[in-house]
């Protein structure tokens, strides 16, 4: 079966100074780099509707931009690619800018794509049945898109907060694909923190249990404790202020995609897919992955406060990088005045 072709309020405001010239639309504007390769780990799963929304519906060419899209493993992955200079612009969860900025490498969030993160810890059906939280877990193998990755993270997260230690199970690489249901099916892992379509397609295909979920508002602040901003749009800082211009024109591409999605039903976004891209060409299937996640999605890419506040003190528990660096200026890390311009705000 082939399942896919690779499977905060806005307190930054200020942050930057404000062009005049981003006082009109960035179309009209001359795009100071419309050539860009935008580094993401994992394009196929849900997490990431937004940005395959832009790309497919050509929104980032109605801002005047040639976006090549280039697909990790994980994360972490796309992350390097943009630090060491291969891409332009990062498609992540918003931790990233947080353990970026600790390590005095300066990024900046300017488009919320989710509202929640929508990772799901699934765990065989014979750990289900004596789950006994995660001190089940220890000794196992545990599978996540890629190594340091926001699912990685999770796992951490969830072991300290059960008085274990990261090193109490194996990490498990298998990226985002169909690697994750082999990972399963051959028995290399015994548990997974994966996002939709994967985390269904265990369900439905008998392989693994869900046990935590943050799909949901509930499921999130159990997990991390209060609003956790999840899939961002980023670049670097520097690019910000060289390219004011290019970096609106992405943030309005990005929008148009979040109100496509909100405004439209779970069919209709389907039918902007390429058939490679839906769950082993069964369109019920994920229209009905849709309906779950469609309000996991922000309806208007702002960051809020609160959300980016969750992420740092989450990030401070569980890594070192973090809670060493002192006190951040978590204000320094993204900017809604991209957002707002395009929300005509």
């Amino acid at each position: 079966m082939k399942l896919f072709k690779s499977l905060v309020a806005a307190m930054a405001i200020g942050a930057f100074a404000v062009s005049p010239a981003v006082t009109q639309p960035a179309a009209a504007q001359q795009i100071e780099k419309p050539d860009l390769t935008l580094a993401i780990g994992g394009r196929v799963a849900l997490y990431y509707l937004p940005l395959n929304i832009a790309d497919l519906n050509g929104y980032f060419a109605e801002e005047g931009l040639n976006v090549d899209v280039v697909d990790f493993q994980g994360g972490s992955k796309s992350v390097q690619a943009v630090v060491g200079g291969s891409a332009d612009v990062l498609t992540s969860a918003f931790e990233h800018m947080i353990v970026l900025k600790a390590k005095n490498q300066d990024f900046t969030a300017i488009t919320l794509m989710g509202q929640y993160p929508g990772f799901v810890l699934s765990v065989t059906p014979e750990l289900a049945k004596d789950w006994k939280g995660m001190e089940s877990l220890r000794g196992k193998n545990v599978g996540v898109t890629s190594p340091g990755s926001s699912t990685n993270k999770m796992v951490d997260l969830l072991l300290l907060g059960a008085g274990m230690e990261p090193s109490d199970v194996s990490i498990i690489g298998v990226g985002a694909g169909p690697g994750t249901l082999a990972a399963f099916r051959n028995g290399s892992v015994e548990a997974a923190v994966q996002a939709d379509p994967a985390a269904t397609l265990f369900e439905k295909e008998g392989l693994a249990v869900p046990v935590v979920d943050t799909r949901t508002p509930e499921g999130t602040e159990q997990v991390y404790g209060g609003p956790m901003p999840a899939a961002t749009l980023s670049v670097p800082t520097a690019f910000v202020k060289a390219n004011p211009n290019t970096t609106q024109a992405l943030a309005s591409a990005m929008v148009k995609a979040l109100k496509f999605i909100n405004e439209s039903t779970p069919e209709e976004i389907v039918d902007v897919l390429p058939e490679d891209m839906l769950v082993g060409g069964d369109r019920a299937l994920y229209i009905e992955m849709l309906e779950k996640v469609k309000p996991a999605f922000s309806p208007d890419g702002v960051i809020p406060e609160a959300a980016v506040e969750t992420a740092y003190r989450a990030q401070k528990s569980y890594n070192p990088a973090v809670a060493e660096a002192g006190e951040m200026d978590l204000g320094s890390v993204y900017t809604n005045r991209f957002v707002e311009h395009a929300n005509g705000s």
